[in-house]
């Protein structure tokens, strides 16, 4: 199941991202459709995130306004909200007591406002009481509520001090000038696109678009030369490993994306599925992008030496 969820969130997050500062085209072909789409910006704009996982007799429902991000370029700002119910992932008391968690649910909510990282959840205060507490450097105040994280200073010189740190494998792709190219590119990684029709989609009309993977091509590709075999060995298997079906709705009134879901089915066993969803919207308003009037600040720079010694320790134990 793990395996399962796992493929849906590499393939279906690039794609909504791709598609983000989007609008969409009244052109017939899906190629044309999403080249179009990558022209028009959208901000602010809201994402949230569901899930639905199946196992046997265990399933795992998260509603996508359990878990949503708002996030506005013009201004610079952005912010998280999650709040899951412990008996949809199948927590109970005892488990989210040992999180600091007393209620039925965990929430955790997060403001960049430009200037500053702002956080809040019950689980914040747990965590820092254990990196804190032998140190003396615990602040006072309610760890439960508003605490500032980092100033954009703070942010800049972690940066500088931390370096850029290890290569992160990425996949290679040719600049796109038109919808050819964009076609040429994605067939030549084995993906193809087809517009299904438009159709009523959450109350408005919309494209649909139905993705299909190839999996012998996508990874012979060239596009995968920076990722190591033995990951690429690892990723095919995993995606051989079941059935994966990928949707898209472009609104046709607004040229935005709407949603993408990804639902895939393990091929070993029929009692597992999982289907994620991705929503984006106009902000609704339940996510507030403004920092907090009151707030407690933590030692940043006594939280990060203490992470470092835990790490260093689990290094020197390993």
């Amino acid at each position: 199941m793990r395996r399962l969820i796992t493929v849906l969130l590499t393939f279906a997050f690039p794609l909504a991202g791709m598609l983000a500062a989007c609008g969409g085209s009244t052109a017939g072909d899906p190629y044309e459709l999403l080249q179009t789409a990558t022209k028009t910006t959208w901000s602010p704009v809201q994402v949230n995130v569901g899930l639905e996982a199946k196992d046997a007799g265990t399933t795992i429902s998260i509603d996508p306004a359990s878990i949503g991000v708002v996030v506005d370029k013009d201004a610079g700002t952005g912010a998280l909200h999650v709040s899951l119910s412990a008996a949809a992932l199948g927590l109970d008391a005892t488990g989210l007591a040992a999180l600091g968690i007393s209620g039925g649910s965990i929430d955790v909510d997060a403001v960049y406002d430009g200037a500053a990282i702002y956080a809040r959840s019950p689980i914040l205060g747990s965590v820092l009481a254990m990196l804190l507490a032998q140190s003396g450097e615990l602040p006072s105040g309610d760890l439960s509520g508003w605490l500032r994280l980092a100033t954009a200073a703070d942010l800049a010189g972690l940066k500088d001090t931390l370096g850029s740190g290890a290569e992160i494998p990425t996949v290679s792709m040719p600049p796109i000038a038109d919808a050819k190219a964009l076609k040429d590119v994605l067939e030549g990684a084995g993906i193809t696109l087809k517009l299904e029709g438009t159709e009523q989609h959450d109350g408005a009309e919309a494209y649909h678009l139905s993705v299909a993977i190839d999996n012998d091509k996508l990874f012979s590709s060239d596009y995968l030369s920076g990722v190591s075999p033995t990951e690429v060995t690892s990723a095919r298997a995993a995606l051989e490993a079941l059935k994966l079906d990928i949707d898209v709705w472009i609104d046709k009134a607004s040229n935005h994306l709407v949603e993408v879901v990804a639902a895939g089915s393990s091929t070993a066993d029929a009692s597992q599925s999982a289907t994620l969803t991705v929503k984006l919207g106009d902000p609704d308003g339940s996510i507030s992008t403004t920092a907090p009037d009151s707030f407690t600040e933590l030692p940043l720079d006594a939280i990060l030496q203490n992470v470092m010694q835990l790490i260093g320790q689990g290094l020197a134990g390993a």
